[in-house]
């Protein structure tokens, strides 16, 4: 997903008032003090990190072991035993204290703290990072609560930030399956009967809370797969044309969207979505206005919609992070696969793919047939050194049956199932004509 990143929702951060116990015993004992009053912070966290624990301690080691103070930030990155996390606290103990080790106070140093705290408070909001935290918390920027109030601080903010702090509690709950549920099914109201429309994401995979609600359009008269740009690792590119190894795109010309034309309209209209993070001809993705039972008009659609606008307007409701996705039906199967997940799931299939020569994407199974009239130099074509074959996209069970897999239930798709045996791999490494 663009929002981003999947975050384990925490409880906003506080300062603490508690002052560093600052002891002159040695040249850095203030960039010690500050790593071991972070790593008490990370000991005392319910899900610590011990990875981090083991940084903050073989940093802390080194750098005491030392016996002239360090200077700058990068100087204690050419440190065995300091990595990027522990440069990073460092290079922000320098900034915010602007003075040498040596010259900094018990009080610069409780400044630095509340200040880390109030970066990570900050980070915590979807699409805001460590370089936009700390610009913010520099401008007097420090909570949430100031961030929402604050109209000098929006500014500093791009749209999807300014997301990220409105619906901050609604992004950061979990997603119940009758909330997908319930979407879905109001998105099937008032769309033609002609759409199909399926949640994909975890809660295919049988999961009982999601981070978001995945959707897959479907329509009949929605037919266009784009083909990939990308080139076999054998296949030397046109002139002019990068040779990408991975990644997907598409060539040629899209007929009118369905998702900009018709579908995306008609939501709006209906008071469902409430904002928008990314809009594309196949991917929508942002905010949804979740529906209200309680609170619906049944025999009056045009006041159910003014009161779903207005909500939107005072921010009132229950709204959730959702995608929607159009597919063609050829790449159905495809689809679903690429858009159930998980990901190391995926993954495996993308590489057992490309071990017999093939290309999965989210629109098919591909095979690169090479231009045999150009290789025996008689061809007219100079330009391109091939082409890519769709060769099976319409049912999940099509595609991994040319992987020499047996179908695996969405509820079975995960590596550790994977690892277990669950799937049954038939001549993974067998050559396909």
């Amino acid at each position: 997903m663009l929002l981003a990143r999947s975050r384990v929702a925490l409880p906003l951060l506080r300062a603490s008032s508690r002052a560093y116990a600052v002891k002159a015993d040695g040249p850095n004992h203030a960039i010690l003090e500050m790593l071991k009053s972070n790593k008490e912070e990370e000991a005392q966290r319910s899900d610590k990190n011990p990875y981090k624990i083991r940084a903050f301690t073989d940093a802390i080691r080194v750098i005491g072991q030392l016996d002239h103070p360090i200077r700058s930030a990068s100087e204690a990155k050419t440190l065995k035993g300091v990595g990027a996390g522990i440069h990073r606290r460092i290079q922000d103990f320098f900034e915010t204290a602007g003075n040498t080790p040596a010259e900094i106070t018990s009080e610069a140093l409780v400044q630095l703290k509340q200040d880390r705290v109030a970066r990570a408070e900050l980070e915590q909001i979807s699409g805001i990072g460590p370089v936009k935290a700390r610009q913010l918390v520099a401008a007097g920027c420090r909570t949430l609560e100031q961030l929402q109030k604050t109209p000098e601080y929006l500014d500093m903010l791009s749209n999807v930030q300014r997301v990220g702090v409105t619906y901050f509690h609604h992004i950061e709950a979990r997603v119940s399956r009758v909330e997908a549920e319930t979407l879905a099914q109001c998105i099937r109201d008032v769309l033609s009967p002609k759409y199909e429309v399926i949640i994909g994401g975890s809660y295919r995979r049988g999961a009982p809370t999601s981070s978001d609600i995945d959707l897959i359009f479907l329509h009949p008269d929605h037919v266009h797969v784009p083909f990939p740009t990308v080139y076999p690792a054998h296949v030397d590119p046109p002139p002019g044309t990068a040779k990408r190894k991975n990644g997907n795109g598409t060539t040629g010309t899209r007929p009118p969207s369905f998702l900009q034309g018709d579908v995306l309209p008609i939501l709006q209209s209906r008071g469902i979505l409430a904002a928008t993070l990314s809009s594309g001809d196949l991917k929508w993705q942002g905010m949804v206005l979740l529906p209200d039972p309680d609170a619906a008009i049944k025999d009056d659609q045009l006041a159910e919609r003014k009161r779903r606008m207005m909500a939107i307007e005072k921010g009132e409701g229950l709204y959730r992070r959702a995608d929607i996705n159009f597919v063609a039906q050829k790449s159905r199967g495809a689809a679903l696969l690429a858009l159930t997940g998980d990901t190391d799931f995926n993954r495996d299939l993308r590489i057992r793919a490309s071990k017999i020569g093939l290309h999965l994407n989210e629109f098919g199974m591909w095979r690169w047939n090479d231009n045999e009239e150009e290789r025996g130099g008689g061809g007219s074509n100079e330009e391109e050194p091939g082409f890519w074959e769709l060769v099976r996209a319409e049912t999940e069970a099509e595609v991994l049956e040319e992987l020499g897999m047996e179908y695996v239930e969405p509820v079975k798709r995960n590596f550790a199932a994977l690892a277990k045996g669950v799937v049954a791999a038939r001549g993974k490494d067998k050559k396909r004509p």
